[in-house]
């Protein structure tokens, strides 16, 4: 009677024992399912990331060639660096002549002429360019309104009257004079120095 009611316990042992192993089972599937997937993820995206590599390298294969031609220009660029600095500051001192002799121009009054324009560096400053405006007029008068007019231009400074005196211009009773003014603000700003003024002289008029 003992051994025939051990029968239940055991079916039922055995019946719990099947659920584990087909729980067991489907776990282990389950992880195998999961690994299959993962490693196949995996192998896709390596696969793609090496296509994405062999492509790159295509393109950097292909963009050598670029890239040597900058870096030629890149070094070409590095020797001609000293030529435009200093063309750039020739353009510079040219046009801060330029624009000074325009608004000297433009200052004469009637009748007044300029016949030559020389410039020297200063003595103690470098940086300081010394000009001499010479010309003629019909008066004295003419002469001091020319002074006062070079007093407003703001590229000069220190004007001075050197000498005036009478003369003859196509038999016409003139007066010649000769101004001497310091050059500093603008010129100096803009990098034109005495070693870059030359001296120079011609014919300037204003009807």
């Amino acid at each position: 009677m003992p051994s025939i009611n051990m029968i239940a316990p055991r079916r039922a042992e055995k019946l719990r024992l099947e659920r584990d192993m087909q729980r067991l089972v489907i776990v282990i599937l389950a992880e195998i399912i999961i690994a299959v997937f993962m490693g196949g993820w995996i192998c896709t995206k390596i696969m793609t990331t090496n296509g994405q590599i062999s492509d790159l390298d295509g393109q950097l294969a292909s963009l050598q060639p670029i890239v040597k031609q900058i870096e030629g220009y890149e070094s070409d660029t590095k020797i001609l660096a000293p030529k435009l600095e200093l063309l750039k500051n020739a353009k510079d001192q040219t046009m801060t002549w330029y624009d000074s002799l325009d608004r000297l121009t433009q200052s004469l009054p009637q009748s007044t002429y300029l016949t030559r324009l020389g410039t020297s560096s200063a003595e103690k400053d470098s940086s300081i360019i010394k000009v001499n405006l010479s010309g003629v007029s019909t008066s004295q008068a003419k002469i001091g309104e020319t002074m006062i007019r070079l007093h407003a231009i703001p590229d000069f400074e220190n004007i001075d009257l050197h000498f005036t005196q009478g003369t003859e211009v196509d038999r016409v009773p003139a007066v010649e004079f000769e101004f001497g003014a310091l050059m500093k603000g603008k010129t100096s700003a803009r990098g034109v120095t005495a070693k870059g003024a030359k001296q120079n002289g011609g014919n300037q008029s204003k009807a």
